[in-house]
């Protein structure tokens, strides 16, 4: 939207305008029989265009005084990001066909589509057996984190057949000890019960209260274990998972405990985390404003020069 600044000033143009252009009495004296001042002489309005451009020249001061100005309206948006640490089990259960095609790689499809969802958010992979460490630090580069996730399989753990629970939420909090994030948050993937290393998982779950960091723990495989056999298939229930010890990290950090006994379930606990975990967005009115009164001061010296050139040196009047 254009605007003036300082508008009051444009009543100066047209008592500008009426002292250039009023009429006055001429006292010329005639002089017959010279033809190149008759040329020139009223009749052809040549001898004007000194003052139209000293008066445009004004003019222009005049409205480049007003100030002249373009404000376009805009909002600024802010962006809050979370920091999040995804801590896998890969653990050699994890490889069991109670999901299709099973239990790792339907994590890991799941996985690659919630860091689709988590745009403005730094991630981190932590994978964890019977040790733990770090896959990929705290990052906003999502295709290298992707990339990572697809990739990973039961071997990347040389202890795959022990589960360190513990261990894989302490490399996560080292992660995020010394975050400056005002939202930090754990996704902590297992399948089984912790029976291996040094750091309980009940104490890495106090430490993170203490550093105010959330943990979600996902409890992953069905309720009930096929068993194949001569007279059919038998199931038999699945004892493996430490529900109440996953339920005990997400109470005592307040997260959430989820549980995913097949693939609807799993696919869903993803979309309730994105719900319970949205990034902060703050917006405000902002307003960029554009001036013109340098072009226009320029216009009014290009006009100056026009007027004088054409009133004092081209067209020259006798009186």
């Amino acid at each position: 939207m254009l605007s003036f600044k300082m508008p009051y000033v444009l009543l100066v143009l047209p008592i500008i305008a009426y002292i250039f252009f009023r009429k006055k009495n001429s006292t010329a004296i005639k002089i017959p029989g010279i033809h190149n001042i008759k040329k020139y002489s009223k009749k052809t309005k040549k001898h004007l265009l000194g003052k139209i451009f000293l008066f445009l020249s004004l003019a222009s001061m005049i409205i480049a005084l007003a100030r002249p100005q373009q404000i376009s309206e805009g909002k600024m948006i802010k962006k809050n990001g979370i920091d999040i640490v995804i801590a896998l089990d890969l653990s050699k259960s994890m490889e069991a066909k109670d999901f299709n095609p099973n239990r790792l790689e339907k994590s890991k499809e799941l996985l690659n589509q919630f860091i689709d969802n988590r745009t403005d958010d730094r991630l981190s992979l932590v994978v964890f057996g019977g040790e733990a460490y770090t896959k990929v630090p705290l990052t906003f580069d999502h295709t290298v984190l992707k990339n990572m996730v697809s990739t990973i399989t039961t071997d990347d753990i040389t202890s795959n057949n022990r589960t360190a629970i513990g261990m894989g939420l302490g490399v996560a909090l080292n992660r995020l000890k010394d975050s400056e994030s005002k939202s930090k948050v754990i996704i902590l993937m297992t399948d089984g019960e912790n029976n291996s290393g040094e750091m309980s998982p009940i104490g890495a779950a106090k430490l993170a209260k203490d550093l105010g960091i959330k943990v979600y723990t996902i409890g992953i495989g069905a309720k009930e274990l096929p068993i194949p056999g001569f007279f059919g298939t038998s199931y038999i229930k699945n004892n493996e998972l430490d529900e109440n010890l996953l339920k005990e990290i997400a109470i005592t950090t307040d997260g959430k405990y989820f549980r995913a006994s097949d693939q609807n379930e799993f696919q869903n606990i993803f979309k309730q985390i994105n719900e319970l975990e949205k990034s902060k967005i703050d917006s405000r009115n902002v307003y960029d404003t554009t001036e013109y009164f340098e072009p226009i001061l320029k216009i009014a010296l290009l006009f100056l020069m026009l007027g004088i050139f054409f009133e004092y040196f081209k067209y020259i009047r006798i009186p």
